[in-house]
């Protein structure tokens, strides 16, 4: 599961040729999310030892609990882009033009973007992490909303630039390049040894 590509939208087909009726992500929906994927298959494989889930070149998923139960089919979306599972491997480009939810856009470097990645894709003590980012066909980052770094409504993206010569000096506070301070304030990044960041924190703009 770790390894696995799940996109972010797919159409659930619940089989009924198997002994059993097969119960989806969702009774009665035919379009789930990935996310929703994700949590279910790995509760099942962990729950049912006798399951297995399989995942075919171009991302079709197929599920069954045992060999006398039909199998759930999850067909992909692939203009939804995947759920980022593995970081350091999909989110490759040297720097990224990050913008929030008020237009404002800064430059990032690629392992800050993969540091806000790494911060939405944190488990609490129980479940699946809150939040998501998505990896679209053209090699941008989409921040679901609902979960850390940012809040429920706020959406951030981020494309792939040109690296510039120089990313100027570190901030004194949190040590990340000025221009990689969140473009409005919202995400309050720590510094390592805990404390807060008072540059990052949140405040309102003057008019």
């Amino acid at each position: 599961m770790d390894r696995a590509d799940i996109h972010v939208t797919c159409t659930q087909v619940v089989g009924r040729s198997g002994q059993f009726s097969a119960q989806g992500v969702a009774y009665g929906l035919r379009t789930v999310r990935g996310r929703d994927v994700n949590s279910w298959l790995r509760g099942s494989l962990n729950f049912w030892l006798s399951s297995d889930a399989r995942v075919t070149d171009d991302g079709v998923i197929r599920y069954r609990q045992t060999r006398n139960h039909s199998v759930v089919t999850f067909v992909p979306d692939k203009a939804s882009g995947i759920l980022i599972n593995r970081p350091d491997e999909q989110v490759t480009a040297a720097a990224y033009r990050v913008t929030g939810p008020t237009g404002v856009t800064q430059l990032w470097r690629g392992q800050a973007v993969r540091d806000a990645i790494s911060t939405c894709r944190r488990r609490p003590p129980v479940g699946w992490p809150e939040g998501w980012a998505h990896l679209l066909p053209d090699a941008s980052v989409t921040f679901q909303p609902g979960g850390d770094p940012w809040g429920p409504q706020d959406v951030y993206t981020a494309v792939p630039a040109d690296e510039p010569a120089a990313w100027g000096p570190p901030c004194a506070g949190c040590g990340y390049p000025e221009s990689e301070h969140d473009p409005v304030r919202l995400w309050g990044r720590s510094r390592a040894d805990g404390t807060g960041c008072s540059c990052w924190t949140y405040s309102e703009r003057e008019a």
